[in-house]
């Protein structure tokens, strides 16, 4: 785990493709450069935890910072705002997108780089960790002819990854599909995908305005982050085109809750909304080291009476890293937009009934999904009370 990174065998550069290089094997999706007073750490995110993985000695920082800027068309003068850039990055014949993003910290410059698989991006829906009954809604409410879908979750939650996942299920040739993203992850063959550049003035608010006269049938947007671009959204869906887009709450009713904040009306965000996903990633027990466990008392406290049989947890081994975990799947939260909700919406329910409503209206929450996954296996109570907590 801990392999050091040779920095005086080679250039800069090669030792910037040598850290990607050892990320992208260590199935890493995101690589963190720290500085600090004693040199210049390494961190990899790996199933959504951050590891230590070497520490360069501080001269190298300035000259690692500066190519990693350069080969992302970022300003390598500027050190006291942050920048954001991105650039693709060849390894083992696959093409990986690299997001970056630079902050002024006290010792330095600040490097996050998220890697993007182009390969990975796409996955089949029944694979992403919905039961049968959540695989039927989310079909439903994606086959409607217009309308708007929100997946909801935070940051890293693979949202990105489910609605990719619903585009690869449409027909794309009868359809007019067009994507707004920053940056665009995964070209899709005939598929219109527009990058948002904010440093042009192209956000996501100006690039709606153009899309909905382009004749669209779908449109995915990739974030609603102000009202703006909410109220474009909104409209648009409410003119016959279906739209996908993600929003950042922690859960549907909170969802529901801000869009009105926002200022969108009761009786629009009602009419409008089709249905809300709610998506986590917990990781899931390494198979070739797992073994039965006696859960705790404030572990069979948060299985209830749901799980009587036995339950596993990796104990580690070389292939999870002695973590445990290997990979990672969703859990989900599927709520569709019927009559009922729509009247309790706009009826002006306060916040809290508004709350409990909607709850009621989910058959299986994250929760229950996760108790689903850990009785049978996948995963377990430790993780999926990290993710999603002990409420």
């Amino acid at each position: 785990m801990n392999k050091k990174i040779d920095y005086t065998g080679g250039s800069v550069p090669e030792v910037v493709d040598k850290i990607l290089y050892q990320a992208i094997e260590s199935k890493a999706s995101d690589v963190h450069l720290d500085p600090d007073r004693e040199g210049f750490s390494i961190r990899f995110r790996i199933d959504g935890i951050l590891y230590p993985m070497d520490k360069l000695a501080s001269y190298a920082q300035d000259e690692i910072i500066s190519r990693i800027k350069v080969v992302a068309l970022m300003d390598i003068a500027e050190r006291r705002f942050p920048q954001d850039g991105h650039f693709e990055f060849e390894h083992e014949k696959r093409i990986y997108n690299i997001r970056v993003s630079t902050a002024p910290a006290i010792y330095g410059e600040a490097v996050a780089l998220r890697i993007l698989n182009r390969e990975d991006v796409i996955v089949n829906l029944a694979d992403l960790g919905l039961n049968p009954e959540q695989l039927k809604t989310v079909e439903k409410i994606s086959a409607s002819p217009y309308g708007m879908v929100l997946v909801t979750g935070p940051t890293g939650s693979g949202k990105t990854t489910f609605l990719y996942s619903i585009l690869s299920t449409f027909n794309k040739i009868s359809r007019n599909i067009m994507t707004l993203e920053d940056p665009v992850e995964f070209p899709m063959a005939s598929v219109r995908q527009i990058q948002i550049d904010e440093n042009i003035g192209l956000g996501f608010a100006k690039s709606m305005r153009a899309v909905v006269r382009q004749d669209p049938d779908v449109i995915m947007l990739g974030e609603i982050r102000d009202a703006d671009t909410a109220q474009m959204a909104f409209q648009a869906s409410l003119t016959g085109i279906l739209l996908f887009s993600t929003f950042h709450t922690f859960d549907v009713p909170g969802l529901v809750i801000r869009l009105i904040e926002m200022g969108v009306p009761r009786s629009v965000v009602a009419h409008a909304l089709s249905g809300i996903i709610s998506t986590r990633l917990v990781r899931k027990i390494c198979h070739a080291c797992a073994e039965p466990y006696e859960p705790t008392e404030s572990e069979r406290r948060f299985l209830g009476d749901a799980v009587t049989g036995q339950i596993k947890k990796g104990k580690g081994c070389d292939t999870c890293r002695q973590s445990g975990y290997l990979g990672r799947i969703g859990l989900f939260e599927v709520v569709e937009f019927d009559e009922e909700v729509r009247s309790g919406i706009i009826e002006g329910m306060p916040s809290s009934t508004l709350r409990e409503f909607i709850e009621k209206k989910s058959p299986v929450n994250l929760r229950a999904s996760a108790i689903e996954k850990i009785a049978a296996g996948i995963t377990t109570i430790e993780e999926a009370i990290r993710v999603i907590g002990t409420a």
